[in-house]
């Protein structure tokens, strides 16, 4: 139970910053209210709450001049949450958020409803990029790089934002013990202990390790969105580093599914910063399945799923990188055939490899690259993307249409043969969303030794072609369609371009008659 008791036994123990070696980590440190992270669906809407310091009591968030009870989501209380079930749906309403004492924290604001079951919008605007984590101090993009295009992107007015996976980038064993460099394994050491240390051989819950996570959600999650997007509901899709991890195999194992101190790391950050998961199924095998699928019902119109592709790895007996469970779940969404469109929008894309052990494609990086882990890439994940893709291509009446990240890289493309599988009667709509935070020496081609080529099992052409830049993609769905624009930048263009930042390339996808 909270009391002002627990939140100031919390305080203390951090002294009151919550991060490691001292000092607020946040990018506005004259602000109290360090991020607003919304949710929504058609009769809820949820709100996450990141403050500078713990409070004494809980803040105070009404709705239409409703009180919303207030819930502690971290151990030291700079994180809190709020949830209002039972409203109106495609309906705004205002938003008030005050401390205890009844002071404004923030100027009032709006936040809508989704459409309810039976209604069917003339248009709904999603926006989708990746890869918006990482440090500036590293090889990331300055946050005010990617603030300028985010507030491009909300320029345009989405009614929903999806954020696909990467949300930050601090990896432990794969970087600190398992990179074939000796001298890379201590930079990233001393790197990590000059701004967030977390010490594996101590409790998950140390004053030092509860320290470093707040240092590392403030500076890559609150420090980026701030309260930018409070009036535009956000989901996040996890992905590999969301893990503290990167997709990697060798002698020493796998990387995933994640052993429990990473998983604690991944939950602790969706508690205090990922915005709440409204569409959450209740699958067999618990929160372990059910956190890695999520569901955004735009009414009669369309409908989002939603997947986390790396908590599930098989690599015993091939299965595929989703859990079974989950599976199942998708391919009972996609033979639903109630809405006019349904959007995949899984972390580990389909249409592109890049040589990567943790792709759907057996395809590897060039002989040159002697770093690759790929012979230790499962056969049998393929045939779980068979099995997905037959069922995106099988949709009766709506096209067959992906959205992913992970690649850093914007493009699209159409797929009309999948190993043995014909598509030409519905091909596959692939997308690739657009990354937000790479910087000039982080484009993983030059890593990999390989760009994001098409599957040597797949056949495809190019709607868009294939670029390492930064950008975001925009969703127009209307009942007769969905409409693709597609916003690409990078240096050294001018930063200044951003603000009119207009649509690299766009194209239709026409709903099937």
């Amino acid at each position: 139970m909270l009391n002002r008791r627990s939140v100031l036994r919390g305080a203390t123990a951090l002294g009151l910053g919550g991060i490691y070696l001292g000092g607020p980590a946040w990018s506005r440190t004259d602000a109290r209210v360090r991020a607003i992270i919304p949710a929504a669906s058609a009769d809820r809407l949820a709100v996450k709450v990141l403050l500078a310091t713990p409070p004494a009591l809980a803040p105070q968030l009404t709705l239409d001049g409703r009180a919303v009870a207030a819930r502690m989501l971290d151990p030291d209380g700079y994180a809190w949450g709020f949830v209002q079930p039972g409203l109106e749906a495609n309906r705004a309403y205002r938003l008030e958020l005050a401390d205890a004492g009844g002071a404004a924290l923030r100027e009032g604001w709006s936040l809508r409803t989704l459409p309810g079951p039976q209604e069917r919008p003339e248009r709904f605007r999603v926006l989708l990029f990746t890869c918006a984590g990482g440090d500036e101090a590293a090889s990331f993009l300055p946050l005010a790089t990617r603030q300028a295009l985010l507030d491009r992107a909300l320029a345009f007015e989405p009614d929903l934002a999806v954020a696909i996976g990467d949300h930050v980038y601090w990896d432990l064993d794969t970087a600190l013990k398992y990179r074939a460099d000796p001298a890379r394994r201590a930079e990233t050491a001393a790197f990590y202990r000059s701004i967030a240390w977390i010490d594996q051989d101590s409790a998950f819950d140390s004053v030092t390790n509860r320290q470093s996570l707040n240092t590392i959600v403030g500076r890559q999650i609150a420090a980026l969105y701030e309260d930018r997007f409070a009036s535009v509901p956000m989901v996040f899709v996890a992905d590999d580093h969301d893990y503290y991890e990167n997709d990697n195999g060798g002698e020493w194992g796998y990387s995933f599914p994640p052993r429990p101190f990473i998983l604690g790391l991944q939950r602790r950050t969706a508690a205090m910063a990922y915005p709440y998961a409204l569409g959450r199924p209740e699958l067999p095998g618990g929160a372990w399945t059910s956190e890695t699928v999520e569901s955004v019902r735009i009414g009669r119109l369309g409908e989002l799923s939603l997947v986390d592709c790396r908590r599930g790895w098989d690599t015993a007996t091939g299965n595929g990188v989703l859990f079974p469970e989950v599976e199942r779940y998708l391919l009972e969404r996609l033979a639903d055939p109630r809405a006019d469109h349904h959007v995949y929008v899984p972390s580990n894309p389909m249409g592109w490899t890049a040589g990567k052990i943790g792709e759907w494609y057996e395809d590897r990086p060039p002989a040159s690259v002697t770093s690759s882990d790929k012979g230790y890439w499962p056969a049998a994940w393929f045939e779980q993307h068979q099995r997905l893709i037959t069922a995106l291509s099988g949709q009766r009446g709506r096209p067959a249409i992906t959205v992913s990240g992970d690649l850093h890289a914007s493009g699209a493309k159409r797929v009309t043969a999948s190993g043995a599988l014909d598509l030409t009667g519905n091909p596959l709509d692939a997308i690739l969303a657009g990354p937000v935070s790479t910087g000039a020496t982080g484009w993983p081609s030059i890593g990999r030794g390989m760009f994001p080529a098409t599957p040597t099992k797949l056949a495809a052409s190019d709607t868009i072609p294939t670029e390492e830049r930064n950008g975001f993609t925009l969703l127009d769905l209307t009942p007769e369609r969905v409409e693709v624009r597609q916003f690409r930048w990078r240096p050294p263009e001018p930063l200044e371009a951003i603000a009119a930042l207009q649509p690299h390339a766009s194209f239709s996808i026409e709903r099937r008659s």
